[in-house]
C-alpha cells in the first residue's frame, strides 16, 4: 500500500455552503452498496424520473437557460421508454446526460464511485495535461505504463473517448470537462454505459511509453470501492492507492514542489526571498478551525506591510470553492495597497479546477485590482449559477443538485459572453513537467518580461498615428504562445466606442474591426462594428455588419433595433 498522503480527499465546495459527506466504514459501505444495487422496476425509474423533472424545474433558478424546456422534457421521455432496455448503471448515466444538458456547473449527477450509484473504480489516474491524456497512476502490475500517454480506451482513441464523457459532464466550460472528464474514464460502469469498452466490470487501455512502445493495460473494478472524492485537486490523490499497490509517473517519496506541498492545507504562504516573492496558496473559500480566512490575510498582509516585495503571488488552482463573504478581506486587503496592486506585481494562478466562490473570488479580482491571470482558464463562468440544492429521487435513492442561484458578479447579460475567465499568461502542465515536478506558472511568473498589455500597446501606437503598426503591434502580442487565451474583447469594445466618442472615427473603426476578427463569435464586437460604420456614414457597411450579428444570434436586440432603423432610412 502507499502512504496515507497519497490517498483521495473528500469534500466538495459549493458557492455559500460547504456540503459534507458521510464516509461509512468499510463494512456499512458494503452494506449500503448491496441496497443500492436492488434491481428496480421500469416503473420505479420512470417515478423517479418524475420527481427529477418536477424537482429540477421548482428548485432550479433558470432550469431552461442553455436547453429548451421543449428538449429537456423530450429528452425525459425518450429515457422513460429506454428503461426496459438498461440496466442500472446505463439508466444512472442517462440521468447525468439529463443533468448535463442543464448547462451548469453546480447543477450536478457525480457519477465517482459512492454508495448510492453503486460504481466501481479502476486502479488508473488519468489527466489530460496539454499534450493529452497521460497516466499519472496506475495498478503497479503495469508500472511501465506510469507517465505514458493514453492512445486508447477499450474500442475508441482517448480523443473520442473524452468526446463521449463531455455529455455527461455537469460543467460551466470545457475546463469542467477536463477537469472531471478523466476520472470519469476511469469507472467501468460509465465506460460500458457510455459504449467505450464491453463490460461494466473492467478495461483496456492503450498506453503509448515514452520511448514510443505501446503497452496494453488490463485492469479490473476494485471490488467494493466507493470513494465519495469531489475534492478539486483529483490528480494528486488516486481514489484506488487505499486499496491497490500503484506505480506512480513522479516518485511520492521525492520532496513536492512548492504548489503541490500543502494541497491539503486550506490556506497558508511562504516569503521566497530570493525572488522577493509572497506566495499564497488558498485551497478553499472556508475558515479552518483554528484560524478564520480574515484573521489569516490579516497576517498576510502584515508581512505585505514589511517585506520588500517584488511580487506577490495568489494560487487558486486548487480552490473549488467555500463560502463567498470569506473573499472580502482578501479582497479589500489587495486595494487597500498600491505596493501590491500593480500590473507586473500581482499574480493569480487558476486552472480548471478554480470553481465556485473561488471563481467569484477571480471575477471581483479582474474587476477591482491590477491583477495578472496566470495558468489554465478557470472551471467556473464569471457569471454562473450556482448554490445547489438537493433533488432525491426515491426509488434509486440517486440525489441531483440544482442551482438556485444566479451569480451576476461581472459585466450585465447580454455583454459578458465569457464562458470561463482567461490567464493572460497561459502556463500548462506537460507530462515532463509533472514528472520532475516543475511549475510552469510559478516559472512563467518568475521570467515574464511584463512591460504593458495588449491593450496598452494598441492605444500606444494608435496615440502615435500609426494604425497599420497596432494592428502588426496586436497580432503579434496574440501569436505569443503565452498569450493563447487572451480575450479582451470588452476592452477593444471599450476603446472603440471611446474613440468614437472623441471623433477619431478612423481609429474606432480600426479597433471595432480588429475586435470582429479576433472574436468572431460575438454578435456584440459586429454590432459594435455596424454603429462604427454608422457613424462614419458608411450606411451599407453597417448594415452589413448589423447582419452578421444577427447571424451569430438572430435574436440579438441591438442589431435587430438598429438594422430595422437603417433599412428604413434606406427606403426613405
Amino acid at each position: 500500500m502507499q502512504n496515507a498522503r497519497l490517498t483521495a480527499l473528500l469534500g466538495t465546495f459549493l458557492c455559500l455552503c460547504f456540503v459534507p459527506l458521510s464516509v461509512p466504514t468499510p463494512a456499512s459501505a458494503q452494506v449500503q452498496a448491496e441496497e443500492s444495487s436492488t434491481v428496480l422496476t421500469p416503473e420505479q425509474w420512470r417515478e423517479d424520473l418524475d420527481v427529477f423533472a418536477t424537482g429540477m424545474a421548482r428548485t432550479h433558478r433558470h432550469l431552461y437557460h442553455t436547453v429548451s424546456r421543449q428538449e429537456f422534457r423530450a429528452a425525459i421521455g425518450d429515457l422513460k421508454r429506454r428503461i426496459p432496455e438498461l440496466d442500472r448503471h446505463e439508466i444512472v448515466v442517462e440521468i447525468a446526460r439529463l443533468v448535463a444538458m442543464v448547462g451548469d456547473g453546480h447543477t450536478q449527477l457525480w457519477l465517482t464511485p459512492n454508495a448510492d450509484n453503486g460504481f466501481r473504480q479502476l486502479p488508473i489516474l488519468l489527466y489530460w495535461l496539454k499534450d493529452g491524456l497521460y497516466v499519472l497512476a496506475v495498478d503497479a502490475r503495469f508500472a511501465d505504463s506510469a507517465g505514458g500517454r493514453v492512445i486508447e480506451i477499450g474500442t475508441v482513441s482517448a480523443g473520442e473517448a473524452i468526446d463521449r464523457v463531455r455529455e455527461i459532464v455537469h460543467r460551466d466550460n470545457e475546463m469542467g470537462t477536463l477537469a472531471i472528464g478523466p476520472r470519469y474514464l476511469a469507472i467501468p460502469e460509465v465506460l460500458h454505459a457510455l459504449r467505450i469498452t464491453e463490460s461494466p466490470k473492467r478495461a483496456r487501455y492503450l498506453v503509448e511509453r515514452r520511448d514510443g512502445s505501446r503497452f496494453e493495460v488490463l485492469l479490473e473494478a476494485i471490488p467494493d470501492a466507493w470513494l465519495p472524492n469531489l475534492s478539486p485537486r483529483p490528480y494528486l490523490h488516486p481514489s484506488a492507492s487505499d486499496r491497490v499497490d500503484m506505480a506512480f509517473a513522479r516518485d511520492p517519496e521525492t520532496d513536492p514542489p512548492l504548489y503541490l506541498s500543502q494541497t491539503d492545507n486550506r490556506f497558508w504562504y511562504r516569503w521566497l526571498p530570493d525572488s522577493g516573492t509572497l506566495y499564497v496558496q488558498l485551497n478553499a473559500i472556508l475558515d479552518k478551525q483554528s484560524e478564520t480566512m480574515a484573521s489569516f490575510f490579516e497576517r498576510v498582509f502584515q508581512e505585505v506591510d514589511e517585506k520588500p516585495i517584488e511580487r506577490f503571488v495568489l494560487d487558486l488552482r486548487f480552490n473549488g470553492g467555500g463560502n463567498n463573504f470569506n473573499n472580502y478581506p482578501l479582497i479589500r486587503g489587495i486595494t487597500k495597497r498600491d505596493k501590491i496592486d500593480q500590473y507586473g506585481k500581482f499574480y493569480v494562478i487558476t486552472s480548471r479546477h478554480t470553481f465556485s466562490a473561488a471563481s467569484h473570488l477571480v471575477t471581483y479580482l479582474e474587476r477591482n485590482t491590477n491583477e495578472l491571470f496566470v495558468g489554465e482558464p478557470t472551471g467556473g463562468s464569471p457569471n454562473h449559477f450556482g448554490d445547489a440544492r438537493p433533488v432525491e429521487l426515491p426509488n434509486s435513492g440517486l440525489s441531483v443538485g440544482a442551482s438556485s442561484i444566479y451569480w451576476q458578479n461581472s459585466l450585465p447579460v447580454p455583454f459578458e459572453t465569457r464562458d470561463w475567465t482567461p490567464p493572460q499568461i497561459a502556463a500548462e502542465l506537460t507530462i515532463d513537467d509533472w514528472v520532475v515536478g516543475r511549475d510552469p506558472a510559478m516559472e512563467a511568473i518568475l521570467t515574464y518580461p511584463y512591460t504593458s498589455s495588449a491593450l496598452d500597446l494598441l492605444v500606444e501606437t494608435l496615440e502615435r498615428d500609426e494604425i497599420a503598426a497596432a494592428e502588426a503591434v496586436f497580432h503579434e502580442y496574440a501569436a505569443d504562445p503565452r498569450h493563447a487565451y487572451l480575450n479582451i474583447e470588452q476592452d477593444l469594445n471599450t476603446l472603440g466606442y471611446r474613440l468614437l466618442g472623441e471623433g477619431k472615427l478612423d481609429e474606432a473603426v480600426f479597433v471595432l474591426r480588429l475586435n470582429t476578427e479576433a472574436y468572431p463569435g460575438s454578435a456584440n464586437v459586429w454590432d459594435s462594428l455596424g454603429d462604427g460604420y454608422r457613424a462614419r456614414g458608411e450606411t451599407e457597411l453597417a448594415i452589413d455588419s448589423y447582419r452578421k450579428a444577427l447571424e451569430v444570434d438572430p435574436d440579438f436586440s441591438p442589431s435587430l433595433a438598429n438594422l430595422e432603423d437603417l433599412l428604413g432610412e434606406r427606403e426613405r
